[in-house]
């Protein structure tokens, strides 16, 4: 029987019955040491063949050494932006069931949280729900981790426990994962760019969320900037901050999403970086807000919401091109920009709102004359048990 017989029988069989990696081929072509000729890799034997035909090879007209390709990892597509601005809310749910939006921002997940302590050391556990379009409400996930992209047709999910070697990328509409990107230097945490075509993973040596000696505590190693759902893209190591005492910093990005940012614990509240990780200025008014007033600066980049003044419960909307006050809010904390009018919020009863009632408070809708839409029902945000908010442009 002739080589090319008995190969291709070969090859039939083993198709047949194996089970092949995704990446078998990037794994191959990481591994070759350097070029062959193309004969040369045809009498290495079946098993070099079988490796060789997951790549493109190319002969050149005078019969030169073989030219391989690697396989070129899809980019991420395009997000399509809902031109949907409908209010919806769920007032009636102390947990939201049905989607909660206005404007062109929702709720498209959000958390419960616990915390577990196990010799001495306090580790914070997520349960995560997760939006659904296809039944229109909030489906409990298995994910240790999750963030939604714009346009809420994908997330980036991570499984536990943290760090986790590999990342998913979810259909949100199937609820499946479509894909999965590897990574060398384990990550837990995970952001998309404001346009969804890349996601900013950051690298922690132990999980972010338990709470210990600072010796045994984990630190941020780094992050990648992966541009498919199969690769990762360059490993740029990035280590903690050291004015910032808490075990989970992860990255995010700047507004028009050439940046990345890092959390500190002072003021600035964020310093920033290009995608390479060399550090770079703040762009204006970006670095300038803290935990009760994360919506930062609104869409059209002119109104900033600050904290105050007391006894409050209040935030202050200043116009950052005139000084001048554009609104106080009676909310306790502003949590992001429904558009230029609206904010998400949240709020506690105002007829019960001091001391221990404070904690008693649930998500509201409030535009700059002071109106405020109930969103869902009321919570204990100082338990566990509570749930946490996750906003994403629909």
């Amino acid at each position: 029987m002739k080589t090319e017989s008995i190969v291709k029988s070969a090859c039939e069989d083993w198709a047949a019955e194996a089970r092949v990696p995704a990446d078998l081929a990037d794994r191959a072509l990481r591994a070759r040491p350097r070029r062959r000729p193309f004969k040369m890799a045809l009498t290495g034997g079946a098993t070099a063949l079988l490796v060789g035909a997951a790549a493109v090879a190319v002969v050149s007209s005078a019969g030169g050494p073989a030219q391989e390709h690697r396989p070129s990892a899809p980019a991420f597509e395009p997000v399509a932006l809902s031109s949907d601005t409908t209010l919806r809310t769920d007032p009636g749910s102390a947990f939201p069931r049905h989607l909660v939006a206005a404007g062109h921002t929702a709720v498209a997940a959000y958390f419960t949280f616990r915390t577990r302590t196990d010799d001495g050391r306090r580790t914070l556990e997520r349960t995560w729900h997760l939006y659904n379009p296809s039944t229109g409400t909030y489906e409990r996930t298995r994910w240790a981790y999750v963030s939604v992209a714009p346009g809420m047709a994908r997330a980036a999910v991570l499984q536990g426990p943290l760090p986790t070697t590999r990342v998913g990328v979810l259909d949100m509409r199937t609820q499946k994962v479509t894909g999965w990107i590897p990574v060398d230097h384990p990550v837990g945490g995970a952001a998309w760019s404001p346009d969804g075509r890349r996601l900013l993973l950051t690298a922690y040596d132990k999980n972010p969320d338990v709470q210990g000696h600072r010796r045994n505590a984990s630190a941020r190693t780094g992050y990648y900037l992966a541009e498919s759902a199969s690769r990762p893209g360059a490993f740029h190591p990035m280590p903690p901050l050291r004015d910032n005492p808490n075990n989970r910093q992860d990255l995010g990005w700047s507004r028009d999403g050439t940046l990345i940012w890092a959390p500190t614990a002072t003021v600035p509240a964020k310093v920033f970086f290009n995608p390479s990780g060399e550090r770079r200025p703040a762009p204006a008014h970006e670095a300038d807000y803290w935990d009760k007033v994360e919506a930062g600066l609104s869409p059209n980049g002119t109104l900033l919401p600050t904290d105050g003044p007391r006894p409050g419960p209040a935030v202050t909307i200043t116009n950052v091109a005139t000084g001048k006050k554009a609104a106080v809010l009676p909310i306790e904390q502003a949590k992001a920009w429904a558009d230029d009018q609206r904010l998400f919020a949240i709020g506690c009863d105002p007829r019960k709102c001091t001391g221990k009632h404070e904690f008693r408070n649930r998500l509201l809708l409030v535009d700059l004359k002071g109106r405020i839409t109930p969103l869902t029902g009321y919570r204990r945000s100082d338990r566990d048990g509570s749930w946490v908010p996750v906003f994403t442009h629909r």
